[in-house]
């Protein structure tokens, strides 16, 4: 597991050297090595708001340049650069400021006793230490630590 996570580590270094504007942003990165052939998904965002396929094609012809010239995957693998999408969870504190007006669906520990509970509604705040949701019930903030999973709600 600890060569796993080095070459993870060095992935997202290089991943980060190839980003070429400053909106840009790395949300996750996932190494599948359990198949075939490894498979290597980069999920990027924008502080602007959504991931032009421009961007995307451009990233990964430079990583997979770079990947290729030091073998770090072998000679066979899969390489995905896409935007997180919808079905993903929110990770990052950037990404609940880009989805602010948006219905959120929150699985977070609340209360004192820290019961799991699931929380919708619209996300109306992103602070330093957590969120407020609007709901029919009113206003709910949630602090990043206790937050489990946050989705965004597809608007229909």
């Amino acid at each position: 597991m600890q060569l796993k996570d080095s070459l993870l580590s060095e992935l997202t270094e290089i991943v980060e050297r190839n980003i070429s504007r400053d909106d840009l942003f790395i949300v996750d990165i996932e190494l599948k090595t359990g198949g075939k052939n490894p498979v290597l998904s980069v999920y990027i965002e924008s502080d602007k708001g959504g991931i032009k396929l421009d961007d995307c094609a451009d990233i990964s012809r430079n990583l997979q340049t770079v990947i290729e010239a030091n073998e770090l995957l072998g000679k066979t693998f899969t390489l995905n650069v896409s935007s997180p999408g919808l079905d993903r969870p929110l990770i990052l504190k950037r990404q609940y400021l880009l989805n602010k007006g948006r219905t959120a669906r929150v699985k977070a520990r609340l209360g004192e006793d820290d019961k799991v509970s699931m929380v919708e509604g619209k996300l109306i705040n992103t602070e330093d230490n957590g969120i407020e949701l609007e709901s029919k019930s009113g206003t709910t903030y949630i602090e990043f630590d206790k937050i489990i999973e946050t989705k965004i709600v597809p608007s229909v």
